[in-house]
């Protein structure tokens, strides 16, 4: 393991990689960090400041941190603003005599270089004296790869809280990492053991709220990054970000079932497990951007397709996903990112026409958490139009009844049914729609209300053996659904019989909401949800919360044709 995790080190960048892993380290060794990485901010060669008990000596002691990547030789110990000279240096002329809270004033000083690589030879004689020359002012230390992996092995993954099952679990994980057919079952395993969930997601009693629960947090976010890292280097992003949105699902589960949902450091071991997600999440944006950009750019020579309709639209739930998030777990600093992915996520539904022609009735998730994300970002004309597209193709292929997004959730029945079969088989596969009655609600929402009558009628009288429907969760439901799929064992499902009238169905809805009144409206009185929720019916195909279109229907989008396109200017990277 201690090699594995040596090797996986070698590969973590300074900045946004490193830095954000050390804080865990120490936190698991008894250190508080007094604050956290910043860039763009001078911090005088101080990357990484704890106060703490010696894990060695049980001394009290002020740990200051100077961060570097690889292996350092020659050129970056001397003669750059950057390099390790000058960070110790500024640490002890600088940041020792003039920098220290009065509390930290008599603690003893230790400074750590830290490298995810080694100290080259040509350089360590350089590090010996200069240490021998400064002693009287700090202690010093040096933290190679190989020390840290010794570390974080010994204080975060030892033998008493990292049990070899999970150990086992985790090579076969990383063994397996960017096997596109790889099922992510060795880390659902070692999520429920490390957060004490049993198989249906209740508590077995083996973790303990509190401190506890912190440790276990703090370790799945190294796990996470090990596996995302390794999945990243294999090529596959998606994959990456299917397992971290699945150690999002699973951690925020088990927050919400213990006893104290709000403590405090829970919480944050959580937040730096959402920044973990975040990375993950914008290393598949970036990496997808170039191809949305493109006409066509994600079908190679390959024509439109059943197989890359499906895939093409698990890809729309992805960044759609991602932007939400972002938009929601992110300070107002990263709204601008989320921005950003809406217009990725608008170009993309732009240049890939076959977004429109969804073949599975679970894509309506999909296609509703896109249309949620350009409406929370203001990209009003890019729903309007996607949407208008999207009901015109699913109108006409239930017509012809060919190419039509069929019932099953089977991908292979997908690949058997053709059309063109007897009635019987084409009405079982039109069958209970999810994605019309979605398209329907969205198009009340949007305030295409001519599209929606239209559309109800033709499907009223040319093909009434589709069926709309939606799905409503129970108390159950909210208690279960970010641990694993709920839709076919609590809530109810209600056959919808649309109006032929969008005035008409705002009323409906409105009776409605006076007896189950809706959830999902934040304090302004603007529709909300929460980003979890979100991530949840994607990972899990949970279908999309009716109550979301439910309040923005009430609230009324006859204005959304109008909104301009004064959309503010966004860059993906944020």
């Amino acid at each position: 393991m201690r090699l594995i995790i040596s090797s996986f080190l070698r590969t973590l960048r300074e900045r946004d990689e490193f830095d954000r892993l050390l804080p865990d380290l120490l936190s698991a060794m008894g250190y508080v960090p007094v604050a956290r990485p910043q860039t763009g901010v001078r911090q005088y060669g101080v990357d990484l400041p704890v106060v703490g008990k010696n894990p060695v000596d049980g001394v009290e002691e002020l740990v200051l941190l100077t961060i570097k990547q690889g292996d350092l030789g020659r050129q970056d110990w001397d003669g750059s603003a950057q390099a390790v000279r000058q960070s110790l240096d500024e640490i002890i002329e600088v940041c020792l005599p003039r920098d220290l809270e009065p509390a930290h004033q008599p603690l003893r000083k230790r400074i750590i270089l830290a490298t995810t690589g080694d100290l080259k030879q040509d350089t360590q004689r350089n590090w010996t004296a200069y240490i021998e020359k400064r002693a009287n002012e700090a202690q010093f230390e040096f933290w190679g790869g190989d020390k840290v992996a010794d570390l974080i092995e010994r204080h975060m993954l030892d033998e008493h809280v990292f049990v070899e099952d999970d150990r086992t679990n985790l090579r076969k994980a990383l063994a397996f990492a960017g096997e596109q057919e790889y099922s992510l079952a060795d880390l659902e395993r070692l999520l429920r053991r490390q957060l004490g969930l049993g198989k249906s997601g209740e508590l077995d009693g083996t973790v303990k709220d509190g401190k506890p629960l912190v440790k276990a947090i703090t370790r799945l976010n190294l796990a996470l990054h090990m596996f995302a890292k390794a999945a990243q280097d294999a090529g596959d992003t998606r994959q990456a970000l299917v397992a971290a949105e699945l150690f999002m699902l699973k951690t925020w589960h088990r927050i919400q079932s213990s006893s104290d949902p709000s403590h405090r450091q829970v919480r944050e071991s959580f937040m730096r497990l959402s920044q973990t997600y975040m990375d993950v999440a914008m290393a598949y944006v970036r990496k997808m951007a170039p191809y949305m950009m493109v006409r066509d750019g994600m079908s190679g020579y390959t024509r439109e397709s059943a197989e890359y309709g499906v895939v093409l639209l698990e890809h729309v739930g992805l960044v759609a996903t991602t932007g939400l998030a972002i938009f929601c777990l992110a300070d107002d600093s990263e709204h601008k990112t989320a921005c950003g992915i809406a217009d990725l996520l608008a170009a993309m539904l732009a240049n890939m026409p076959a977004t429109a022609s969804p073949r599975l009735d679970r894509n309506a998730i999909d296609v509703s958490l896109a249309l949620l994300s350009l409406t929370m970002t203001n990209r009003h004309a890019a729903a309007l139009g996607w949407l208008s597209e999207l009901c015109g193709r699913l109108l006409f292929s239930f017509r012809r009844q060919l190419d039509f997004p069929i019932s099953s959730d089977s991908f292979d029945d997908l690949v058997e049914f053709k059309g063109g079969q007897h009635d019987e088989l084409i009405a079982t596969m039109m069958g209970a729609s999810w994605m019309s009655a979605y398209v329907f609600l969205w198009c009340v929402a949007l305030g295409m209300e001519r599209e929606y009558a239209n559309a109800v009628e033709l499907l009223r009288k040319e093909v009434p053996q589709v069926v709309p429907q939606v799905w409503h969760p129970d108390s159950e439901s909210e208690k279960r659904m970010f641990f694993g799929p709920i839709h076919t064992t609590t809530g109810n499902t209600e056959i919808m019989e649309f109006p032929s009238s969008a005035e008409a169905l705002r009323e409906r809805i409105n009776k409605f909401l006076e007896h189950d009144p809706i959830t999902s409206f934040s304090e302004d009185g603007q529709v909300g949800f929460h980003p979890m929720e979100m991530i949840a019916v994607r990972h899990y195909r949970t279908p999309f919360p009716v109550k979301i279109l439910y309040g923005l229907s009430r609230l009324g989008r006859e204005d959304a044709a109008e909104d301009s396109a004064e959309q503010p200017e966004a860059s993906p990277g944020g």
